[in-house]
């Protein structure tokens, strides 16, 4: 007959079976188990916990860097100006290329290599490292608005510093391009350029651009009579002589109408027409070397005189 429970000794059975199994199950893990495992996983555990709060943290806080680092190129920027306000030069210098350097992309960029420039130019007298920084800020920047002042001062110290009147045309004549208000300026000293170089055709050309692109420039009687200088330099001295009559008519309350005056009555005496060169020196007023003027009749009357005893 099937019994409806086990026996007693059936589950005596089973319970020993259940004990042994725990015993090789306890074995097994006291077999596998490794102290160092668990100190791995505990430091691993709090390697990442460290790294969720860093992350948290960096969260919150990249705002703050981010503005922060923004506002470094100003800041470098106005402790430079301290610095030279200071007379240290040499630490504003060291600033201020640290932050072309290592900020060439922000607008106080050019800002410190014109200040570079500006420093060598005034307070070392450095011009022909001053230019190098000029050159520089506009290869660099060509459509930053501190180049216009850049070339300016390029061509000043080209020009009147360093004698390089080749290189001062270049700067001049970019200028000239940009549509300056000075055009009338920088045409005049383009002219005067040429002069230096001894180029007297392209010096009276770019004084007659500048009559005709400036009809109302305060130059322009200036112009007008160093362009009769240089048509006296070509031979072509009646040109010359139509010139500074024309300047004598047009501009008589000009201080260059008595020099006018006085280079026509030199013309009339080197062609021979010295009855009529005396007559324009002795009706010459307010020249600024009146002792000049004076030997030059004296000396004219004598010739004069000596001609009619020839005679």
């Amino acid at each position: 007959m099937r019994r409806l429970f086990p026996s007693p000794s059936w589950r005596r059975r089973i319970r020993r079976m259940k004990r042994d199994m725990l015993e090789k199950q306890l074995k097994r893990e006291l077999k596998n188990w490794d102290p160092k495992r668990k100190s791995r996983s505990r430091k691993l555990s709090w390697l990442l916990l460290g790294l969720a709060v860093l992350l948290i943290l960096g969260a919150g806080l990249y705002p703050l860097y981010r503005n922060w680092e923004e506002g470094a190129p100003e800041r470098m920027l106005n402790h430079g100006g301290e610095l030279e306000s200071a007379h240290q030069f040499e630490t504003a210098e060291a600033l201020y290329q640290q932050l072309s350097q290592d900020y060439a992309a922000t607008p106080q960029a050019p800002e410190a290599l014109y200040r570079l420039a500006r420093i060598e130019q005034y307070n070392r007298q450095n011009l022909r490292k001053a230019l190098l920084w000029y050159l520089r800020l506009e290869k660099a920047y060509p459509d930053n608005p501190l180049v216009h002042a850049t070339r300016r001062e390029s061509a000043r110290i080209s020009k009147y510093s360093l004698g390089d009147f080749a290189q001062a045309i270049s700067f001049y004549e970019r200028l000239l391009l940009s549509g300056d208000e000075n055009g009338d300026r920088y045409l005049f000293e383009i002219a005067d350029c040429y002069f230096q170089l001894g180029n007297y055709v392209q010096a009276r050309i770019e004084l007659e651009i500048l009559g005709e692109n400036y009809p109302d420039s305060p130059l322009l009687v200036e112009a007008l009579y160093r362009k009769g200088g240089l048509l006296v330099l070509e031979g072509r001295n009646k040109e010359a002589g139509e010139t500074w009559t024309a300047l004598v008519e047009r501009y008589p309350e000009s201080i260059y109408r008595s020099q006018a005056e006085f280079d026509l009555a030199k013309l009339l005496e080197e062609d021979g027409r010295l009855a009529e060169a005396l007559k324009k020196y002795q009706e010459i007023d307010d020249f600024p070397q009146p002792q000049l003027l004076e030997e030059k009749i004296e000396h004219l009357k004598k010739r004069i005189a000596e001609k009619k005893k020839a005679v």
